[in-house]
């Protein structure tokens, strides 16, 4: 096999890029475009790799088989040890929830389409990033479908005699330019074909690097020092939502191409880059980088989202320990080692085998009856039970047919029975919540409720509002004229600081929508409590947490800005009734997000688990007593 000749400045432009990386999943704060290091890693891989194969096919010694065979033996071994490492973890510390999530990560990983699947599970109720695991191994997805297809490329161009130079310029402007017109940002941070270009121009770089080289030293040193400031500075100033979608990444992506191909032999690339110390945090940058982030999200999951400054910098500690044993014990001693048959494809089964256990674990609900759960297994269910976000029924599709339902993935769209409702719930999500505490409250008559669509009521007369906000209001202020059972409009999902402005646009839509023979019933926001519900809970290597009460004032200050609401509402529409759901979280002396031992809340958007639903049910019958006695049995 040819071989290109060891250029140790690289290796320690990966261990600066890899420092990047990890000190923006550490600290986002201090370096917030540190993020940039995955793209100096793509330049990297695309000009190691064209280098390797241009010089193989030149000398008539590439096979596809050789060159896979390479890719294995030098991902696998590591990417093993770290997925079965989250995978074992994982069971001892994760709620079915996670667990389940890590398991289709884990799946994804072994077939590289992590970032494909993360694409897919972008929206509103998706999870924090910083509780997924191995959601890193999204840039190992984009450099392997790389892998898959551009060996075959630029063999088939070198063997058709075109112009490769050309050919791959031409394909880089087809992964840029669209970067340039799509508005959505996941798509061009997670799918391989608005990234690709950042891999080609370290392609094409080592096309022109191995023809022409700069030898004059001034000129080197120049380059050298705007290369490194093209990455350093972008990586203390940039912040995510400024770069994808754009062209402001190609900075640091030129940063890398100097430093690459036109400053090997300035004094930054031979003193610096090339020092012992750089060198060697290059050589352990691959499992570096696997290991620091399942580490940092594990301490996100157990503790909350508040981690120390201490603990961060004993996970990084943590991480280059790993790393090096990794190094040492993993991959060196398999190095020694060329064969398909004892080691490539054993470790391409072993991959597939954990990716299959990913799945399973996926498929089994995150094996929510493992022993480790015992004690956790009923809060749990509030997180993981029935959903109700994104839901449609058949009973409402057809009844109430829109594109709606179609062009906006997280519409709801819920009936009980294939009749004309009794009861309309009017909001946005936190109106869509409350469907179990009145479609299956057995205190009321046996109602017919619907929840549809996702907008705060207020939405669709205001200046600012959208096209699709102004037709959930078209959609819902006809079904509320025209149904002739209806009783009952239940307005909820209010804002808890509501302005002058805001107050009108309430008391505009209400018009719209009042009827002699309809009882409007206008539900008080619910109380937010910022602390994320999970580290509320108890779970295996933490105990319950009592940092999730608050004081009564909470509730105080939120009553005394709806007071405005209120008074406003009563004075427009007499008969109006309010609802205050508060009660579910408030005793004589405080307020909490977990009651009896069950959260209150099911996701970080504090929706109302469904046992709190369960709960305000309970609490508006007995309201209705008072209120609206014709509503219960």
């Amino acid at each position: 096999m040819s071989s290109i000749k060891y250029r140790k400045d690289i290796d320690g432009l990966r261990a600066l890029a890899v420092a990047l990386v990890v000190i923006y999943h550490a600290f986002p704060s201090v370096l917030t475009g540190g993020f940039i290091g995955v793209d100096v890693f793509f330049v990297i891989s695309g000009f190691l790799i064209t280098s390797i194969i241009f010089k193989e096919i030149q000398h008539d010694k590439f096979t596809i088989k050789e060159f896979y065979r390479r890719r294995i033996d030098r991902i696998f071994p590591a990417l093993i040890i770290v997925l079965a490492s989250v995978y074992i973890f994982g069971w001892f510390t994760l709620l079915p929830d996670e667990y389940m999530q890590l398991g289709k990560l884990l799946a994804a990983s072994s077939v590289f389409i992590t970032n494909i699947v993360l694409f897919k599970d972008v929206g509103y109720f998706d999870i924090s990033s910083n509780l997924k695991p191995l959601l890193h191994l999204w840039s190992l997805g984009i450099e392997e479908q790389f892998y898959l297809i551009f060996p075959l490329i630029l063999f088939f161009l070198y063997k058709k005699k075109l112009n490769v130079f050309l050919c791959l310029s031409v394909l880089l402007v087809a992964s840029f330019l669209p970067n340039l017109f799509t508005s959505n940002p996941d798509r061009a941070f997670f799918l391989p074909q608005y990234r690709l270009w950042e891999l080609f121009f370290g392609a094409l770089l080592a096309l022109v690097h191995y023809k022409f080289k700069i030898k004059n030293k001034k000129f080197n040193n120049a380059l050298s020092i705007l290369g490194i400031a093209f990455i350093i500075i972008p990586a203390f100033v940039f912040t995510h939502d400024m770069v994808f979608p754009g062209w402001v990444i190609s900075i640091p992506i030129l940063g890398a191409i100097l430093s690459i191909g036109f400053s090997e032999n300035s004094l930054i690339n031979t003193k610096i880059l090339s020092s012992r110390l750089f060198v060697f945090l290059g050589l352990i940058s691959f499992p570096v980088y696997l290991w620091h982030w399942p580490l940092i999200s594990f301490s996100y999951i157990i503790n909350g989202e508040a981690v120390s400054t201490i603990t961060m910098l004993l996970l990084l500690l943590s991480s280059v320990f790993l790393a090096v044993l990794t190094y040492f014990y993993i991959e060196i001693p398999l190095k020694k080692y060329r064969s398909w048959k004892f080691k490539t494809i054993p470790l391409f089964a072993i991959t597939i085998i954990i990716g299959g256990i990913g799945l399973i674990t996926y498929k089994q609900n995150g094996f929510e009856n493992r022993s480790s759960m015992e004690g956790v297994r009923s809060a749990n269910m509030q997180l993981t039970g029935p959903m109700w976000q994104y839901a449609q029924n058949k009973n409402c599709r057809i009844r109430y047919q829109t594109p709606l339902s179609k062009e906006l993935p997280w519409w709801f769209c819920m009936l009980k029975e294939d009749a004309s409702p009794d009861l309309i719930l009017v909001g946005n999500s936190y109106a869509n919540h409350l469907y179990p505490a009145f479609a299956f409250n057995k205190n009321l008559k046996d109602l017919n409720v619907l929840s549809i669509g996702i907008s705060d009521p207020t939405k669709g007369l205001g200046v600012n509002s959208s096209d699709n906000d102004k037709r959930q209001m078209s959609l819902i202020d006809n079904i509320i004229k025209t149904e002739p059972r209806l009783k009952y409009i239940v307005i909820s999902g209010l804002s808890n600081n509501p302005n002058d402005d805001y107050i009108k646009l309430l008391v505009e839509r209400i018009n719209n929508i009042k009827s002699d023979d309809v009882k409007i019933i206008v539900f008080l926001p619910h109380l937010i409590i910022q602390k994320d519900v999970k580290s509320c809970l108890g779970r295996p290597l933490k105990e319950v947490s009592n940092e999730c009460n608050v004081s009564l004032t909470k509730l105080d200050e939120l009553r005394n800005n709806f007071d405005k609401v209120k008074s406003s509402l009563t004075r427009e529409f007499p008969s109006i009734l309010f609802f205050d759901p508060n009660g579910i979280f408030c005793d004589e002396n405080e307020c909490s997000s977990i009651k009896n031992g069950l959260p209150l809340y099911r996701d970080e958007y504090r929706h109302l688990s469904p046992y709190a639903s369960q709960l305000v049910g309970d609490e508006f019958s007995t309201w209705a007593k008072d209120n609206i006695p014709e509503i219960l049995n």
